[in-house]
C-alpha cells in the first residue's frame, strides 16, 4: 500500500438485474412472470457489471477526482472505497477512518431532528458522543441550520439535507473523506464554503476522493484524477490529461452524431487545416483579456494544400465545464469564402461579447462546402479570457442584448 490511502486491485462489481419483478405477493410465491401462462417460471436474473477490473491508487493526503458520464460506475466505485459494497472480484484496501457523503439524506432518520441525526450519523462513523458534544454547535453553524436544527429532517429541503450531511462528514476528523456529486445541490455560497473547507482538510493531510461534473473545478484542484467509462478505468493520472482525454471522446462522439465523417486511420493529410486562432480587438490588437460587452474579432488562420471551394468554418465557445455556449458556422450566415488555396485567414466579428467573466476555450473547425466532411478541428488549444462585469446584478452565463417594453 505504501503512501496510498486507498488502493484497488482488479476490482469488479456485479449486480443482478431482475427483468420482470413480481407485481403481487402471489406472483412472487408462485414464481410466475407477469403475463406468462400458469406454471411458467420467472426469467433468470441478468448479471450487470457496474465495474470491471479497476486498478488505481489514491495517494495519502491528496485530492483525487473521479469523472465520467452518468452510469459509468463512479458512485459504485465510491461505495466500494467506503466499504459499503464488497467487490465481486479483486481487492480494495483503505487505511484510515473513512467518512462518506454519497447520497441525499443517507443515514438520516426522517422522524428525528437535525440535532439527533448529527449524533446518529456520528455514532455510525464510530465517533464518541463526547467528541460530538464539543462539535455539535460548530456543525450546526457550518450547515447554517440554526433555526431548523431541532425540527424533524423530513421537513428539510434537498439543500438543507446536503448542508447537514456535509457538515457532519467533515467535522468528525476523517482521515479519508469520500464525497459524491450531492454537494452540487447546495447553493453557490455553500459550495464555495465546502470547497474552502476541503482545501483546509487537505492541508491537514486528509485524503479526499471527489466525484463531480464540474471539470474545471476538478482540474484546478485535484492532484490526480481518474476517468471511468462504462465501468472500466479509461485513464488515470494528471488532471489536465485525463480531462482532455475524456472531452476528446465526447467531442468525437458528438461530431459523429451530427454526421461528421472522421478521417480514417492511414488516410492522407486533409487538403485544409486550421493553422492558428487569434482573438483581436477592433484595432487589431491582441489584449490578454476582453471586457464582457466589448467587440471581439476571432481570426481563423488556415493552410490549404490544394484549392478548396467554399469551405465551411465554425467556432465553438465552451465554458470551463465544457458546456457549449455558442457555435457560429460560416455558411449559416450566408458567408461563402470562394476558392481558397495556400495560407490565409477568415474572421468572425462579434459586435458585443455576450459571455460573462471567466475563461472560455474556443474550438475551431473547417469542413467541406456541404458541412459534412471534417477537414480539421482544433479543440481546447485556444483560451479566451473575459474580464469585468458590465452589469454586476446580471444572472446567468450570458449578457443578452434585449430590451423591455410595456403596453396596455
Amino acid at each position: 500500500m505504501g503512501e496510498h490511502a486507498v488502493a484497488l486491485e482488479g476490482v469488479s462489481k456485479r449486480f443482478r438485474l431482475v427483468p420482470d419483478r413480481p407485481l403481487s405477493l402471489k406472483e412472487a410465491w408462485m414464481g410466475l412472470r407477469p403475463g406468462s401462462p400458469r406454471g411458467a417460471r420467472r426469467a433468470r436474473h441478468e448479471p450487470f457489471w457496474a465495474l470491471r477490473d479497476v486498478t488505481l491508487a489514491v495517494p495519502r493526503g491528496s485530492m483525487y477526482g473521479l469523472i465520467g458520464r452518468n452510469g459509468s460506475g463512479k458512485s459504485t466505485l465510491l461505495r466500494v472505497m467506503a466499504g459499503i459494497y464488497r467487490p465481486t472480484e479483486g481487492r480494495v484496501e483503505a487505511r484510515g477512518r473513512t467518512s462518506a457523503l454519497l447520497e441525499l439524506g443517507a443515514g438520516f432518520h426522517p422522524a428525528l431532528s437535525g440535532r439527533e441525526n448529527i449524533y446518529l450519523n456520528a455514532s455510525v462513523l464510530g465517533v464518541p458522543k463526547a467528541q460530538i458534544d464539543r462539535r455539535v454547535e460548530q456543525i450546526v453553524e457550518f450547515a447554517g441550520l440554526e433555526e431548523f436544527i431541532d425540527h424533524p429532517v423530513k421537513i428539510y429541503s434537498s439543500g438543507m439535507y446536503v448542508r447537514l450531511g456535509f457538515a457532519v462528514a467533515v467535522h468528525v476528523d476523517p482521515e479519508i473523506l469520500i464525497v459524491d456529486e450531492v454537494v452540487a445541490v447546495g447553493d453557490e455560497e455553500f459550495q464555495h464554503r465546502c470547497f474552502s473547507h476541503l482545501e483546509s482538510l487537505r492541508s491537514q493531510g486528509v485524503t479526499i476522493v471527489l466525484v463531480s461534473h464540474d471539470l474545471g473545478m476538478l482540474r484546478a484542484n485535484c492532484d490526480q484524477m481518474a476517468w471511468l467509462n462504462r465501468g472500466r478505468l479509461a485513464a488515470a493520472g494528471d488532471p489536465a490529461e485525463v480531462v482532455n482525454a475524456y472531452l476528446d471522446t465526447i467531442d468525437t462522439e458528438g461530431a459523429a452524431s451530427v454526421g461528421h465523417r472522421p478521417r480514417p486511420d492511414g488516410a492522407p493529410e486533409p487538403p485544409m487545416r486550421i493553422a492558428n486562432l487569434e482573438f483581436l480587438d477592433e484595432a487589431g490588437h491582441r489584449p490578454q483579456s476582453f471586457a464582457s460587452g466589448a467587440p471581439l474579432v476571432v481570426r481563423i488562420h488556415y493552410a490549404a494544400s490544394e484549392p478548396i471551394d467554399d469551405p465551411v468554418f465554425s467556432l465553438g465557445f465552451y465554458d470551463r465545464n465544457n458546456l457549449h455556449l455558442a457555435g457560429p458556422r460560416s455558411h449559416v450566415g450566408g458567408f461563402r469564402p470562394g476558392r481558397l488555396d495556400g495560407e490565409g485567414w477568415v474572421e468572425y466579428h462579434l459586435p458585443r461579447i455576450p459571455f460573462r467573466s471567466g475563461a472560455l476555450h474556443v474550438n475551431a473547425a473547417v469542413q467541406d462546402s456541404d458541412a459534412s466532411f471534417l477537414y480539421d478541428r482544433r479543440a481546447r488549444e485556444f483560451w479566451l479570457q473575459i474580464s469585468g462585469e458590465p452589469d454586476p446584478a446580471a444572472n446567468g452565463l450570458l449578457n443578452l442584448e434585449g430590451d423591455w417594453r410595456s403596453g396596455a
